[in-house]
Formats: C-alpha cells, sequence, structure tokens
C-alpha cells in the first residue's frame, strides 16, 4: 500500500512544476515510507510513496513500459497478480519484475482500460499514456483504497488523500455545507458528497479518462441488485461462505513483509484471525484496543480468542486523557472529522502494530454483508407495523398520535407520521437525525441544503433499485453500498497514518455477489416462533439480539474454528464511553468550542439553539448524546484546525 499523487495539464503544455509534485508527494510519506519517485514526461507529473510489500526489491514506481511510454503510479495490492502474469505472458507480453505492479501495467497495454476487470484486490491508480495524450484514474469495485481530484485553472489534479490537493498553492479550501450535514447524520460525505467545494472522489468502480479539457466518467462494476436465491440449503450456503471467505483470506495473507491481524474479541475478527491460524505454519500477531473499563473493553474475549488459536496477542490500553490529547491530531491529518470515536485508539493500536507487523487483516466489512447491525437491519419491523397502521387508522388519529411525541428511533407509534420505507430507514439509521439536525443549523444554512438534497439522493436512487424487493435486502443492499464508505475510510486512513497496511478479507466482490443473494433468514433468524410471534408487540431496537441472532450463517461457519461461547456473544461494536467522559468536562470543553466567537461568527449553526441543545443533555442509551456532542465538536474542530488553516 502507498501513496500517489499528480498533476496533468488539460491545456497542452508541458508541466514542469518539480518542486510542486515533490511537495504534493511528501506529504504522503506516512503512506509509503520506504521509498518514493517522480515521473515527469510532457503534460504529466506523477509521484509515488511507497510501503514495499509485494516484490520489495524491484517494485519501484512510477512504473513505465520504455515502448510506449506509457507510466503507472498504484495504490493497493492485485491478489490474482501472478494468474494475470501468466495470462499476459501467454498474450506476448514481457515483464521485468515480480510486482503486482506490473501486471496492472502490462495489462493495460493489452487491454486499455478495460484492465480494470481483470483485477481482483484494492486499488487506486493513474496511468498516462502519451499515446493517446489521456491520463486514466481508477479505484476498485468497492472503494476500499482512496483517491481524490480537483480541477485547478489548467491543471487536473490528483491524491490518494486530500493533503496532496491542498498542497497545490491554486486550491482554495471552502468547507461543504453539504459534507458537513452528511457527516452529522451518516458519519461520512456519502457517495460523491465532499467536505470540500470541488474536490471529487473517484467513486467506487469508476474510471475518469482526462483528455485535455475533457473529463469522462464510467462506471466498470456496480453492486448487484440482490436477486435472491431461494433454493439453495442453508448447509450449501454454509460450505460456499467457508469456501470463498478462506480463498478471500488467503489472498490477503499473500505478503514479503510480517503480518499481521487487528482482534477485538467479536465474530467478525475472530474469526479470520482462526482461519488466518489454520492457513499458518507459524502463530498469528493479533493486536486489541481497549479503555481499561469492562463495559467498554473487549480485552478480555480478544485474549481467549488469541489463546484458543495460539496467537502471539498483545492488548493496548487507551484513557480519556490520551484521547483528548489524540483528537485534534488525528482531524489534522485526516484533513476531515473523525467518522467514529474510536479513531484515535485505533490509530494508537495501528502504531503499536507497525513495530511488529507492515500488514494487517480485519474483520470489517462482515456487519454490512451478513446481517449484524441488528438495531437497524431488523428495523422493517417496524416499518412493516407502521405501513400496517396507517392503512387501519383515520389522519387525525395518526395526527393525535404522533403529536407530541417527536421523532424516534425506537417507537413504532413515534413514527406513525412516516411514508416511506425509506423516510423510516433515515429515522432509525442516523446519528443525528435530520430533524434534529436541521433545528441547529441557521436559516441560511438550511436554505443552502435545499433539504438535504445531495446526501439524502444515493439513499433515494439505492432503495429505488431495491424497492420491489423484501424491505431487509433494501436496508442491507444501502450498508453494503453506502455505508461500508465510512468504514473502508476508517480502515486506509487510520492504518496508513502509522504506515500500515489494512487487508479487509469480508469486502471482496466475489463474496459480496455470492452472499448478496442469500436470503435474509439465514443472515438474521428468530430464536424460536415464539419469539418471531413476541416480535409482532415489541419494537425493532429491543427484538434485535433479544429476540432473533444477527449474522447467523456467520456465527454457524465461525462454530467450526471456534469454541461456541466464543462464537455466541452480542455485539458490542467497540463503543467509547462519550457519556461518562461528557460528565467528566468534555461537555464543558464542547460549549467552549461551539459557543466561541469563532464559532458563531460562522453562521452554520445558530447559537442559541446550539446552547439549548448542550445545556440540556439528552438521557439516550449507548452513549447517543454524546456521540452527537462529539460529532458537533469534530466540525468545529476540523473547520479551526484544517479549513481556516
Amino acid at each position: 500500500m502507498c501513496g500517489v499523487a499528480g498533476v496533468f495539464q488539460t491545456d497542452g503544455r508541458n508541466f514542469e512544476q518539480t518542486d510542486l509534485l515533490k511537495t504534493m508527494t511528501d506529504c504522503l510519506v506516512h503512506r509509503g515510507p520506504d521509498e518514493s519517485g517522480l515521473h515527469i514526461e510532457g503534460p504529466v507529473g506523477l509521484g509515488f510513496q511507497r510501503l514495499s510489500v509485494i516484490d520489495v526489491p524491484h517494485g519501484h514506481q512510477p512504473m513505465t513500459d520504455e515502448d510506449s511510454g506509457v507510466a503507472l503510479v498504484f495504490n493497493g495490492e492485485i491478489y490474482n497478480y501472478r494468474e494475470l502474469r501468466t495470462r499476459l505472458e501467454g498474450l506476448g507480453r514481457r515483464f521485468r519484475t515480480t510486482s503486482d505492479t506490473e501486471s496492472i501495467l502490462q495489462g493495460y497495454l493489452q487491454w486499455g482500460e478495460r484492465v480494470v476487470d481483470e483485477l481482483v484486490g484494492m486499488f487506486a491508480f493513474a496511468i498516462h499514456d502519451p499515446r493517446s495524450g489521456t491520463l486514466t484514474l481508477a479505484r476498485d469495485r468497492l472503494g476500499i483504497k482512496p483517491l481524490y481530484w480537483a480541477q485547478v485553472g489548467s491543471q487536473f489534479v490528483f491524491g490518494s488523500e486530500m493533503k496532496s490537493v491542498f498542497a497545490h498553492p491554486d486550491f482554495r479550501r471552502v468547507a461543504s455545507l453539504d459534507g458537513i450535514s452528511s457527516y452529522l447524520t451518516f458519519r461520512q460525505p456519502v457517495w460523491g458528497v465532499s467536505y470540500f467545494d470541488g474536490l471529487e472522489k473517484v467513486l467506487p468502480g469508476h474510471v475518469i479518462t482526462v483528455k485535455g479539457a475533457e473529463i469522462k466518467v464510467r462506471q466498470y462494476w456496480s453492486l448487484p441488485v440482490p436477486a435472491i436465491d431461494g433454493s439453495t440449503s442453508e448447509a450449501d450456503w454454509l460450505d460456499r461462505a467457508d469456501q470463498l471467505l478462506e480463498q478471500s483470506i488467503r489472498r490477503c495473507m499473500v505478503s514479503e513483509v510480517p503480518l499481521g491481524a487487528y482482534l477485538s474479541g467479536g465474530l467478525d475478527s475472530s474469526l479470520i484471525v482462526a482461519m488466518m491460524a489454520r492457513m499458518s505454519d507459524r502463530p498469528i500477531r493479533t493486536f486489541s484496543v481497549g479503555y481499561g473499563d469492562g463495559a467498554y473493553d473487549e480485552g478480555r474475549f480478544a485474549e481467549a480468542v488469541a489463546r484458543e488459536v495460539g496467537a502471539e496477542h498483545q492488548h493496548l490500553v487507551v484513557g480519556h486523557e490520551d484521547y483528548r490529547k489524540g483528537l485534534i491530531p488525528l482531524i489534522r491529518h485526516r484533513d476531515a472529522p473523525l467518522s467514529i470515536p474510536q479513531e484515535i485508539a485505533v490509530l494508537e493500536l495501528s502504531k503499536l502494530m507497525k513495530h511488529d507487523v507492515t500488514v494487517a487483516l480485519s474483520g470489517d466489512g462482515a456487519d454490512e454483508l451478513f446481517g449484524g447491525y441488528g438495531r437497524v437491519m431488523r428495523s422493517p419491523l417496524d416499518w412493516k407495523k407502521i405501513s400496517a397502521l396507517r392503512k387501519i387508522l383515520p389522519a387525525d388519529t395518526v395526527d393525535r398520535i404522533v403529536s407530541g411525541r417527536g421523532p424516534s428511533q425506537t417507537s413504532v407509534l413515534a413514527n406513525l407520521d412516516v411514508r416511506s420505507h425509506l423516510e423510516h430507514f433515515y429515522r432509525v439509521y442516523n446519528w443525528v437525525p435530520f430533524e434534529e439536525k436541521n433545528e441547529l443549523f441557521t436559516a441560511e444554512s438550511r436554505a443552502i441544503l435545499d433539504g438535504d438534497r445531495a446526501t439524502r439522493y444515493p439513499f433515494e436512487a439505492s432503495f429505488g433499485r431495491t424497492g420491489k424487493g423484501n424491505p431487509y435486502d433494501s436496508v442491507l443492499h444501502a450498508f453494503q453500498h453506502l455505508h461500508i464508505g465510512a468504514i473502508l475510510d476508517k480502515v486506509d486512513t487510520i492504518g496508513m497514518a502509522a504506515s500500515l497496511e489494512g487487508r479487509v478479507p469480508f469486502v471482496d466482490a466475489e463474496l459480496i455477489e455470492t452472499f448478496i443473494r442469500m436470503p435474509v433468514k439465514y443472515k438474521m433468524s428468530w430464536n424460536s416462533r415464539w419469539s418471531q410471534f413476541r416480535s409482532v408487540s415489541t419494537p425493532a431496537f429491543a427484538a434485535s439480539e433479544s429476540l432473533d441472532t444477527t449474522k447467523t450463517l456467520l456465527r454457524k461457519l465461525a462454530e467450526r474454528y471456534l469454541p461456541r461461547e466464543l462464537t455466541q456473544r452480542k455485539k458490542m461494536g467497540f463503543p467509547t464511553p462519550l457519556d461518562d467522559w461528557m460528565r467528566a468536562g468534555m461537555l464543558d470543553e464542547a460549549k467552549d468550542i461551539l459557543l466561541d466567537p469563532v464559532a458563531t461568527r460562522r453562521g452554520i449553526f445558530d447559537p442559541r439553539r446550539m446552547e439549548q441543545f448542550l445545556s440540556n443533555p439528552q438521557n439516550l442509551d449507548h452513549d447517543f448524546y454524546g456521540k452527537k456532542v462529539w460529532m458537533y465538536m469534530n466540525v468545529e474542530l476540523w473547520l479551526q484546525n484544517v479549513v481556516d488553516a
């Protein structure tokens, strides 16, 4: 895994700003501290920082084909590079190295930009082809590897992280209200939404071709609409999961440098580690982190899994003061608000891991595919009740029931005003609800946001594609298509901040294309017929993991590798004790930050309503009030330390 950056002149002139390219590349040194390289030819400048993993002695970049002059910079890993090499050699291509990088270069020379269809792995790359005068950018199917770009005057500028684009002196950092609003509700600028005006992403499964001033965007892969396979038995699904997950893990374990794994002690990472242990001839190195509080620390479970599989395990404890000290530096490094509170702890763990390993596998991506976010993924249960009640209750009765209750994540009656499955999904899937957030925005901000059209559109498109099927599949599809973006951004950015390559076996296109078709009953199952009957009168939030079992098939698969007591625990999800920390002084810090004149003069949030919100703590489960305050703090700290800077 590495860092790439570059500039392409769209006006036909030669690129001659070597110092600019070096600055854009140098700011990515954390992504690739082992070596760096520049390539300047005609209208293009390509920069590269390398973290050596495959063909360490020879996989230098930028990589150029001497005959054609085609040049490549590439970030990621191509897991099928050996098979590609064999195919391409059979077609007459000659290789100079054994690196996965050259499989892309030779593949491009053979198939053009269609090489992306042949690649299995995680990647973001840029190829300059002097024969056609084009620059081609591409990103892997699921978006595991990031790539940003901007048009700055007559230059097309790109990089693995936003900071490379910011290094261009003519790029102006202007915060996007759409990005802020999307972040507050969904923890990320969803899909094509950005934190900055004028800064774009190469979207997952997309190719961008630049020729002169023309920019063409092509989608080469999209998440399939679920076509449910009801004929395959649970036993066959189980065997298929075993086979495909083993295949994905084996691919992810290909490395010429030390390799380990994040081990939280939860189901997903425990299964990954147990399967890795079966495939390895030496003990797996595993690592976990927590806050030292039993309710917020899964360390004992991680240690139990490590003992069971014979792993060499280390556990790190991060305290409140460590957290406070790490918040602003990490926001500055990410150039963005943090997406989840535990990022600081995971960064500290990644730094510890880097002393022993360079590559680390994680269990991220399993929840989205196999039904792990029970309280939200079980929400169609409530939508069905709401839909049925709306058909039999008079409108004035609905109004009386809803009046005074307000939107709710947990109450069926409070949400009787909801008219569509998507609107109900918004009520249950959020960190800061649309309605509550809009109360805190100023009138000017609300006018610009125009009903959060930019944030809502990707979900409207996702639900529109799946609307005729099972509502459970619509929710799962939205998580796999959109929610996964925040997860993958965290894996890449936090790992790379410590020069550690993160790999995600569950985020494998073949695995996803297969199990998106598996019936919901194998992903989330009722504990008994009596439990299913009780669910009729039980809200989804209360029914989840009480009356049902999440990730049913994955738990059964894990029982092939681990004792049942390690596979049947309820999900903790690495919580952070934000409510406790708020009471211990963080809420006062939030008031100082969010009610400071610097913040109020921005005109984004209404100062009076923000003060009311901070002065009247909400009594919510799962640290939800603390999470909301934490996110508003993140926004202002980001504005001060990144945008204003």
